[in-house]
């Protein structure tokens, strides 16, 4: 089956708010309304518009910039809502003078089944080809795998794990390999996902370099297949969220802040979470 390959994160910096970074962020991050937000990584002010999509700066240090945020949801809602395309929507990036700093590509694979366990097996008997020498796994309660390639530190990241699984009951199987690339290795797949029609040879190009492995089926039903669509990331429903949340969230994310005590994703769960319950309180 077609790979669907979608950007699911973005994240980019304006060193000096120019009119075109000006507008960039009122074409594409300001949709009305916006909202005050909990700043991080230093910044002390930040909003959040319809969509999503976050913008952080600090009035008192020009030198920070204004740092622009699009995660999953906000991709979506952009692209649903306006006319804005993932490739357009990376290319007015580069010509705002956006320096990116976070940009993560997911390969959905439906209607297939895949063995994680040997891909993690592979992987312990060294048989990856690839540069990464890092690697792990977690299994959740209700069934779910996700095999971890390389550092979250270093500037790629993998993940491939059982969607459908995470999800709860679905129809048909769902797989999902996610590369998270940031700096300049970020900059680079930004510039060829722009030039480039051909977006799964770039996703290839780009995870094969980290992991590899010879005769793999499990890799080969993402590396060897014919085509692969342009998408844009998926509302994710689960028949039964709060057991979802009981059987493999909790589980999942406390290993991981054990492993990872200054993750970025678990502040951003948590500041999200406070905000949630301070909105209630208004």
């Amino acid at each position: 089956m077609p790979l669907t390959i979608t950007i699911d994160w973005l994240a980019l910096n304006f060193k000096e708010y120019t009119h075109d970074a000006h507008e960039f962020i009122r074409s594409y991050a300001s949709f009305a309304p916006t909202q005050a937000t909990n700043p991080r990584f230093g910044y002390s002010e930040a909003s959040v518009d319809d969509n999503g999509t976050i913008i952080q700066w600090n009035p008192d240090r020009e030198d920070m910039g204004h740092h622009v945020i699009f995660a999953g949801s906000a991709l979506r809602n952009l692209f649903e809502h306006t006319r804005v395309d993932p490739r357009t929507l990376l290319r007015a990036c580069t010509n705002a003078g956006g320096n990116i700093s976070r940009l993560d590509l997911a390969c959905d694979l439906q209607g297939e089944t895949l063995d994680l366990s040997r891909l993690y097996q592979s992987l312990e008997q060294g048989n990856n080809a690839g540069a990464s020498r890092t690697f792990g796994q977690i299994k959740s309660n209700g069934g779910g795998m996700t095999v971890y390639v390389g550092s979250r530190q270093s500037e790629r990241f993998i993940r491939i794990y059982d969607k459908s699984a995470q999800m709860g009951e679905t129809p048909n199987k769902w797989y999902r390999f996610e590369v998270e690339t940031k700096g300049m290795v970020s900059r680079a797949l930004a510039n060829m996902l722009v030039v480039q029609r051909d977006w799964l040879s770039v996703f290839v190009g780009v995870s094969s370099a980290m992991v590899s492995i010879p005769g793999s089926p499990d890799l080969a039903a993402f590396y060897n297949a014919a085509s692969a669509s342009i998408g844009t990331p998926k509302i994710e429903k689960s028949s039964n969220t709060e057991a979802w949340i009981a059987t493999q969230v909790i589980g999942a994310v406390s290993k991981w802040y054990i492993d990872n005590p200054s993750s970025e994703a678990i502040a951003r769960l948590i500041a999200t979470l406070q905000l949630i319950d301070q909105q209630r309180k208004l």
